[in-house]
């Protein structure tokens, strides 16, 4: 245009614009937002407002102000309540919002609209309306009337409202969501900022300064609903519940970005901060379990919330475990809105779990394997053997005069020198051989893969080493020295492949030991290679 107004028509374009810009993202993701019909209708009706406003100052006639002020009031007077209603939505008050509440906020703008309108016929809203030019400026001069008063306090009404509420609210917000609620209370202050300077005659050419302004606020909503999520979440109303779970609660929308989280989240996720609010979640949950356990793109449709059992959780260097939740958050009778997360704490649980698997499996007292599982894992063994066409050596040796060392020194004493026995096998046994208990001071080991010979030798190894490593009874005793005897059988090639015959291979080893025990104990004794191959044939 060449003009004064060149550079305010342009940003009421702007303002306008990024208004409908607003409302066409929320109408196409209205599923996401909680808030949808409300910001929907707070967008649209600005921009009416807006581009009514920009016409209005580039018209050239009288007859055109007067047209494109009624279409400007088709926007301008239902904003202030609906802003209203977009910050009881905020701040979880929709309870307040009825269907008769809303119809009564509604009421005051439809009266005026109506008598803007037919403004000509009563003049009960503008006592008059003027249009001066000139080459230099365009200046339209509004003479108030009494409605004009009253609707002018019904919208200073609802934005000081809003306002107060949200200051009312500021400090049961939430800080990670503080970032939002300044958005929205510098959307209010700043329009009743520039009524009032308009109000008193203080803005250029008396020129209504909301409009422009509107450019400011409406980049400050884009940018509240694009990045942070702003709309999708009342987060004061679910304070009282949400904010004492002690399970974590993440709410994530449709793509998976971050729209809202408890204090029990950020406990474990400490990488939640305000700033996380509007970003994916999924490089977070990275840096702490395996993502690719978890799905969380499950079908819309599915209304059973999937469940992810015992999944490892790391912070620092401690190793968690969570039963994961995800399900969608719908509207009453509606599509879905968001997504739950709820990570429920079963550490304890796993814990107690894998000490019933120990406890089941191994012996209380030393920790090796118990005679049960000994018998099941040397069983497998021995078939692997016989299908590998390779030996397999079992080693059976118990404590020499384990009754005397019980009854000389104690129980205490007892069980000292059974893990004395323990450790100097440990140290000695290879990964792959397996290490039981088989009943009170008595000890048996299956050891695959080796000869008669080096079984033999594997068995004097050991039985040296506990002799040689005496204990100390008691701190006043001189050292007490433990003997064990051992028996040792072997299964060869072509032995039986069927389950059962790892008892008669360690039947076999208690007869070596017996014969031990009867040639002065502290020593070994191997079974007969062909009475036990004879016994392991099919």
């Amino acid at each position: 245009m060449g003009t004064p107004y060149s550079a305010v028509l342009t940003l009421m374009v702007t303002a306008g614009v990024i208004n409908i810009i607003m409302g066409i993202y929320v109408v196409s993701n209205r599923s996401k937002q909680a808030m949808a019909k409300t910001f929907i209708a707070l967008c649209f009706l600005s921009a009416v407002y807006i581009f009514g406003s920009a016409l209005e100052l580039s018209a050239g006639t009288l007859a055109e102000v007067k047209f494109w002020i009624a279409v400007e009031y088709f926007g301008m007077p239902f904003l202030p309540p609906v802003s209203l209603m977009l910050i009881m939505h905020f701040l979880g008050m929709d309870r307040f919002l009825k269907k008769r509440m809303r119809l009564l906020m509604y009421l005051m703008p439809l009266i005026t609209l109506v008598l803007v309108i037919t403004n000509d016929l009563h003049h009960f809203y503008y006592r008059s309306i003027e249009l001066h030019t000139s080459a230099a400026i365009h200046k339209v001069e509004l003479n108030a009337g009494p409605w004009y008063i009253i609707q002018g306090g019904y919208t200073f009404g609802c934005m000081i409202g809003g306002v107060a509420l949200l200051l009312l609210y500021w400090n049961r917000m939430r800080s990670s969501y503080r970032l939002q609620h300044i958005t929205m209370l510098i959307g209010l202050l700043l329009p009743i900022i520039g009524d009032f300077l308009y109000l008193g005659n203080m803005t250029p050419a008396g020129m209504d300064p909301i409009p422009v302004i509107m450019a400011v606020t409406a980049a400050l909503y884009m940018w509240g609903l694009v990045s942070k999520g702003m709309l999708n979440v009342a987060p004061v109303a679910r304070d009282t519940l949400f904010e004492s779970m002690s399970d974590a609660v993440l709410v994530l929308d449709r793509n998976n970005r971050l729209v809202d989280f408890n204090p029990a989240a950020a406990a474990v996720l400490p990488e939640l901060t305000s700033f996380t609010l509007g970003q994916p979640i999924e490089p977070l949950l990275k840096l702490h379990t395996d993502l690719s356990m978890l799905d969380f793109n499950a079908e819309a449709d599915e209304d059973e919330p999937r469940i992810y059992d015992e999944i490892k959780w790391t912070v620092g260097e401690q190793s968690y475990y969570y039963q994961i939740r995800s399900s969608f958050i719908r509207k009453k009778n509606g599509p879905e809105t968001s997504k739950l997360i709820v990570m429920i704490d079963v550490t304890e649980r796993v814990r107690l779990q894998e000490q019933l698997r120990v406890m089941a499996y191994h012996d209380g007292l030393t920790g090796i394997f118990n005679r049960i599982h000994f018998i099941q894992l040397s069983e497998a063994l021995l078939h692997q053997s016989a299908m590998q066409d390779e030996p397999l050596a079992l080693m059976l040796f118990d404590i020499d005069h384990f009754k005397q060392i019980n009854d000389a020194f104690g129980h205490d004493v007892g069980d000292r020198a059974l893990l004395h026995v323990v450790e100097a096998c440990r140290q000695l046994l290879r990964p792959e051989d397996v290490f039981g208990r088989y009943g009170g001071e008595e000890f048996v080991v299956a050891m695959p893969g080796i000869t008669r010979e080096e079984a033999e030798a594997a068995a004097h190894r050991i039985r040296s080493e506990i002799a040689a490593q005496s204990m100390v009874a008691a701190a006043s005793e001189r050292p007490l020295s433990v003997t064990a005897s051992f028996g040792v059988a072997m299964a060869g090639a072509g032995c039986k492949k069927e389950g059962g015959g790892i008892n008669k291979l360690l039947k076999a080893a208690d007869n070596a030991l017996y014969e031990a025990k009867n040639s002065g104990r502290n020593t070994v004794r191997l079974a007969d290679m062909e009475t036990t191959k004879q016994a392991l044939l099919p």
